[in-house]
């Protein structure tokens, strides 16, 4: 009897739904798939105005085989597995995790639905008489338990046909393990009121995700989910272990920072004590390479290292770079980002040094000594950090420009017509007497003057605005590399106090040495940012607008 998501059935529960001034969790359905000959076991999410919000497909697939009792169900036979955890979403009554009936077997399932920012885990089911006797309540209690969530199940019940009957026992857990609310035999309803007031006192009172040792252990398959989630720390690799990095390879003892999908380690060639480099794990040439969870995970551990290199190194901000294909000076084939600890009175000219050829590159030894070094400030600054955090954005929402009072960039008002586009917290503009064709800026709308004032988040979306922006600036301009920078707002001598990133595109021998684009770039957003001829840059914006928002 299954059917599409827009057949009759649904559209009959979206109607109760709106009638009836309720949201309703439907699961788990048997989802007609187009093309297939199979069908997909989904959980469905209709809101009090009927509208369909978010839909889960089952991921774990339930499988028994035993012939000498003459029982055998292989759902794969006919359910097509989903691939992916659906992040939690908001409600009236919390942030609410899907899954469906096996799926609660698998703990890590769970976690990971916690750790972006579920209240609520759901697990609509149709557990066997067996199985239900045995481990229905106990599975159900330890995910709330280990999780601090609610735990809603709604269950299946009574006799399919001659071979299958199922348990039944929907039920209602706390975040503290008890059962608040469960139907015994037979059909009718479970209310229990879900206090997030209680949750967040029993978080706060044992905070068990704060005492979790990722860096020794790790849900390594979250590596897997290409949206984007908090950056995980995990295990550093061993000594004789060594990370692939472009056409070069780095020592395992080099690496002082590991999350998930991307680590950080120290430069071989430095500019200044302490230059670091952060690449992802996947080894991609280019930035607009990186899927939107990787994107995530860099400016995650982008902030970290920062903070890290700021306070063992004393230093008052650090410079961010990214040279971004081989017209920018990339010579490493795997994307990374450089980060050099530096003071107010050397902004940028250390990153002219870059190109210094009387720099020597140092031992192995050399690096391991800075690596552990830094080591013994690393994780705990890591996880300070990211236990403050709250759940990340899932995605970048862009807005179309309008006519306004403007947008003011330090003391400097940015001409509306300049804008290409913005979002909530952030504006992207083509900068006035640009360094080169397609010099665009991206800063944050109410100003953070330094990097380290920045939350997680904030910087996450400025990295996907970079990104986004500077694929259609180059495609635009006919680039094939840029110069990405982010300047913090600290330096008395600029009129911009305010943090802010820089994409230039590059273009072949377009300075006399690769790395004045740095002094160029401090230069800019000191004394270039005003100007009166923008009319042909007015053009270039509206082109600009029409890739992005297409």
């Amino acid at each position: 009897m299954a059917e599409p998501l827009s057949g009759p059935l649904m559209q009959r529960y979206c109607g109760l739904a709106a009638s009836a001034g309720v949201w309703l969790s439907l699961g788990g359905l048997h989802v007609k798939e187009e093309g297939s000959s199979k069908i997909s076991n989904s959980h469905v999410i209709v809101d009090d105005l009927g509208e369909i919000i978010t839909s889960y497909v089952k991921a774990h697939l339930f499988s028994v085989n035993i012939p000498e009792r003459n029982l055998r169900l292989e759902e794969s036979e006919y359910v097509t597995a989903g691939n992916e955890i659906v992040p939690p979403f908001e409600t009236p009554v919390g942030n609410v995790a899907l899954g469906v009936c096996y799926d609660m077997r698998f703990a890590e399932f769970s976690i990971i639905q916690r750790r972006l920012g579920a209240h609520i885990l759901t697990f609509p089911s149709a557990f066997t008489v067996t199985t239900g006797m045995a481990h229905w309540e106990a599975l159900l209690r330890c995910r709330a338990i280990e999780n601090q969530c609610y735990v809603i199940a709604a269950a299946q019940t009574g006799q399919h046909n001659k071979k299958r009957s199922s348990y039944g026992h929907a039920i209602i857990i706390d975040p503290w393990g008890a059962v608040v609310g469960q139907v015994s035999e037979g059909t009718n309803l479970a209310i229990a009121e879900v206090d997030i007031s209680y949750l967040e006192k029993i978080r706060t009172e044992m905070a068990v995700m704060k005492h979790r040792c990722s860096h020794i252990y790790s849900l390594s398959h979250m590596s897997h989910s290409n949206k984007p989630h908090l950056c995980e720390i995990v295990a550093l690799p061993s000594t004789y272990a060594s990370l692939k990095f472009g056409q070069v390879s780095v020592p395992g003892n080099c690496i002082f920072l590991k999350s998930a999908l991307s680590q950080a380690f120290v430069n071989k060639k430095p500019v200044v004590p302490g230059h670091s480099l952060i690449t992802p794990e996947r080894p991609v040439k280019r930035f607009s390479q990186l899927n939107s969870a990787e994107v995530s995970d860099v400016a995650q551990m982008t902030l970290i290292v920062h903070r890290i290199l700021s306070e063992k190194y004393n230093a008052e901000s650090c410079n961010i770079a990214i040279q971004d294909g081989p017209d920018a000076g990339q010579t490493i084939e795997h994307v990374h980002v450089h980060i050099l600890p530096i003071s107010a009175n050397d902004v940028i000219s250390e990153l002219q040094g870059h190109e210094n050829q009387s720099k020597s590159w140092r031992s192995n030894e050399d690096m391991a000594q800075e690596a552990e070094k830094i080591k013994s400030v690393a994780l705990s600054v890591a996880q300070n950090l990211l236990n403050k955090a709250r759940q990340l954005p899932i995605s970048l929402k862009l807005e179309i420009p309008t006519i306004s009072e403007g947008f003011f960039f330090g003391n400097s008002r940015v001409d509306d017509k300049l804008i290409i586009t913005k979002s909530k917290n952030l504006c992207a503009f083509l900068a006035p007497n640009p360094i080169l064709p397609g010099h665009t800026y991206i800063s944050f709308q109410n100003p953070i003057e330094h990097f380290n004032d920045q939350t997680l988040a904030q910087l996450v979306e400025l990295f996907q605005m970079v990104q986004i922006v500077q694929a259609q600036v180059e495609a635009h301009f006919n680039a094939q590399s840029s110069t990405i920078v982010f300047l913090s707002g600290f330096m008395e001598d600029s009129n911009i106090q305010s943090l802010h990133a820089q994409i230039i595109p590059r273009f072949s021998q377009d300075l006399p040495k690769n790395d004045d684009i740095y002094g160029e770039a401090e230069n800019h957003r000191k004394n270039h940012i005003h100007s009166e001829n923008i009319t042909e840059l007015i053009s270039f914006v509206s082109d600009l607008r029409a890739k992005i928002y297409k």
